[in-house]
């Protein structure tokens, strides 16, 4: 038998030797994580402006300069603007963003970009300092094993500070929340959870939370926050933004429709069921049952059984304990993972679910459990989705392996959070309060306004017959499309920025001179397609430049400060929008004096009442032009030495005027159920007719004759990312 002194000498040393090796098996880790994150993320994000920060860049010194922003979500009117603020980005878009969002970057917003970029990067270093404290000092983990748990969140780190994203921000609010909620601050917690539902929507699900809990006080502080929220944007960004953004983006967002639906490498499940059952003659040719019947009953019923399992498994009172953290973890994986569009950034806030739940773990000394977490948190943080060129087949869904991985998470949860005996038999006296009842409930309120609203939106959303459905051009966006005797030309969106294009040919290859970061946002053409006047955006400046059977003509018969080109009617002048401050005006010049001396001087045509938005020809050298006047806007008809007349109005907005070839018939497109739709109007019998039903889109019509239009739609696909049409217009 060992001496007293020879066994505490021995459990001293293996003391000793196990504080090593935790310093070498975490310390380690974390050192590397934590160099890799600097490597991909900081440094190369401190030095390339990339995307998204510029978008809310963008949005920010348009509220700082008092700008109109109604029109924030339009993918080309951004980029002009973005362009004339110097910021050389080859495509940047507010698309599915909420206006709160720009708010934070308001203060940063009178710096050069890249200057606020890198300061915000160092802000979101501080947020996530942050937010590791209060989750170590919650959790009781020490602070070598909290940095490794949020290091390994990888990608979703690299992205972030890669691209500037506001998620550390939501990150931090999130944690904020649950610290309160753990302490009994049930205000503290709501107003958390409405500031991060004002910057990404999901977090005000949490309100559904606090309703199970009981927890009133934070259930009325989120909502009164979310109201205050709100209103703070619809002053600071106006009524059109919040207008845009409630009842034209949003809808589309939870419909999986805020970018291309049908990305392979998204993670929604969302994106799996379009691929499976919807059809997209370019994007998604060969679903694996074309069937919105089966895409609207389905996919609901995925998302109310993800929401109803974990409900079942949730207590209905709170308790401050660590079964109180592990259902607030599972509620935050659900909206994780039933979230429409996540992006890879977005996933950095599951660091706030896997602190509690590791921390939980360990101290009921489940060492290979909480290790069965760690790996599927790690997996679920980085593993991407695999893309895929094969046609959609059976084997289909088992190549989301990242939604497999969050579906593993939830399924985890609810394997270890197992009802207690003592809640059943407290339940038991009361069949409405039991968690079956609760669960079937949910399920089915979930399972019929899911299905309900998602075949409402899939039936309507049939578009013309697509004009380009191959895709050779490699666009994710084709709009202003116009057909001449030579070719048919339109914008669209490529990789490398905005061109125009002539049957999938950029006119600019042939342009040496052309910046790399010029955007060809907005053209014309005579009806030959010879002479071709592209508005052409680059840092500073907006300006329109003549080609000449695909060369640029003279450098000379370029105009600054000039968009939205028009040609009358003759060939013989010029129309474009002039914009001061988000004030448009309508411009012409007479183009026989630009060939002549290359001096032409431009001529102001409207008025400072009028906000002009788009113009194009008219009969007998006049221009119709869409403007706000006296609060609506309309459709007018100008000359150079007349007064704007009004020619159209309507229920809803009018913008985007195309006369038909023979003088007989206007088509404009109308805000109709906050959806723009084409609407024809006969000029002699003055009886309009909708041409458009769809719940999505149509922008820029043109005639390709009397009797057929060309427009651009984004039916079936993302938001605003549309493609082009046609469509016989019957008289």
């Amino acid at each position: 038998m060992m001496p007293t002194t020879q066994v505490s000498r021995r459990r001293s040393s293996a003391k000793v030797w196990t504080g090593r090796r935790a310093f070498v098996v975490e310390a380690g880790p974390a050192l590397l994580l934590s160099l890799l994150a600097v490597w991909k993320g900081l440094i190369p994000g401190w030095r390339v402006l990339n995307t998204d920060f510029p978008n809310y860049y963008v949005v920010a010194r348009l509220i700082r300069a008092h700008y109109c922003l109604d029109r924030i979500y339009d993918w080309i009117w951004f980029q002009r603007i973005a362009g004339k603020f110097g910021i050389n980005q080859h495509l940047v878009g507010f698309l599915g963003l909420t206006p709160f969002s720009a708010l934070p970057i308001v203060p940063l917003s009178g710096l050069p970009v890249l200057e606020a970029k890198r300061i915000w990067i160092v802000f979101n270093i501080g947020m996530l300092a942050a937010a590791v404290h209060l989750l170590s000092r919650q959790t009781g983990l020490s602070y070598r094993r909290a940095w490794l748990i949020t290091l390994c969140a990888v990608i979703p780190l690299r992205t972030s500070f890669l691209f500037g994203q506001m998620h550390i921000f939501v990150l931090l609010l999130l944690v904020l929340a649950y610290v309160c909620h753990m302490r009994g601050r049930e205000i503290g917690s709501g107003c958390c959870i409405a500031l991060a539902a004002a910057l990404k929507v999901y977090p005000v699900f949490f309100c559904f939370y606090f309703l199970l809990k009981r927890r009133w006080k934070a259930l009325t502080a989120a909502l009164a926050g979310t109201a205050l929220c709100l209103l703070l944007t619809y002053l600071v960004n106006g009524p059109g933004a919040m207008r845009a953004y409630l009842f034209q983006q949003l809808p589309r967002s939870l419909q999986g429709e805020s970018g291309n639906p049908f990305l392979p490498t998204l993670t929604s499940s969302s994106a799996l069921f379009h691929r499976l059952f919807l059809y997209e003659p370019e994007l998604n040719p060969h679903p694996l049952i074309f069937s919105p019947v089966f895409y609207a009953v389905l996919y609901p019923v995925w998302q109310a059984v993800l929401a109803g399992v974990v409900l079942y498994r949730m207590r209905g009172d709170f308790r401050p304990d660590e079964r109180e953290a592990l259902e607030w973890s599972m509620f935050l994986c659900l909206l994780m993972f039933l979230s429409s569009a996540p992006a890879s950034y977005q996933f950095v806030v599951l660091i706030a679910a896997a602190m509690p739940t590791i921390s939980a773990l360990l101290n009921q000394r489940r060492w290979k459990v909480a290790a069965v977490y760690f790996f599927l948190f790690v997996a679920a943080c980085n593993i991407r989705t695999i893309q895929f060129d094969r046609p959609v087949s059976i084997l289909t869904p088992l190549f989301y392996a990242k939604l497999w991985c969050g579906v593993a998470l939830i399924v985890f949860y609810c394997a270890l959070l197992k009802p207690l005996v003592g809640d059943r038999r407290a339940d038991a006296n009361a069949l409405l309060r039991s968690p079956v009842f609760t669960a079937v409930a949910v399920v089915i309120c979930l399972w019929i306004s899911g299905a309900i609203g998602a075949w409402s939106h899939v039936r309507r959303t049939r578009a013309g017959e697509p004009v380009l459905a191959d895709g050779s051009d490699a666009a994710y966006m084709r709009i202003g499309p116009v057909a001449t005797d030579a070719d048919l030309f339109y914008v669209a969106m490529l990789r490398d920025g905005y061109r125009v294009l002539s049957t999938g040919r950029a006119l600019s290859d042939r342009y040496p001179e052309r910046e790399p970061a010029t955007s060809e946002v907005s053209f014309a053409t005579t009806r030959s397609g010879k002479d071709v006047w592209v508005e052409a955006v680059s840092a500073g400046t907006s300006q329109l430049v003549h080609f000449v059977s695909g060369a640029p003509a003279a450098a000379s018969c370029r105009i600054r400060d000039a968009e939205t080109p028009a040609v009358s009617s003759d060939e013989s002048i010029l129309a474009f929008v002039r914009e001061n401050g988000g004030h448009g005006s309508l411009w012409t010049v007479d183009l026989r004096e630009c060939d002549e001396s290359g001096g032409a001087v431009p001529m102001r045509v409207t008025p400072l009442s009028f906000d002009v938005r788009t113009v194009s020809a008219g009969a007998n050298n006049t221009f119709l032009i869409a403007a706000i006047y006296q609060g609506k806007e309309r459709v007018f008809t100008v000359s150079a030495r007349s007064t704007p007349k009004l020619l159209a109005d309507g229920n809803g907005a009018l913008d985007s005027a195309a006369i038909s070839p023979d003088g007989k018939m206007l088509v404009v497109r109308e805000l109709v159920s906050e959806r723009w739709q084409l609407m024809s109007l006969d000029l002699s019998s003055h009886v309009w007719k909708q041409l458009t039903y769809g719940d999505c889109n149509a922008y820029t019509p043109s005639w390709r004759d009397d009797r057929a239009l060309l427009y651009a739609t984004d039916c079936m696909r993302g938001v605003g990312f549309a493609t082009l049409a046609w469509l016989r217009v019957e008289r």
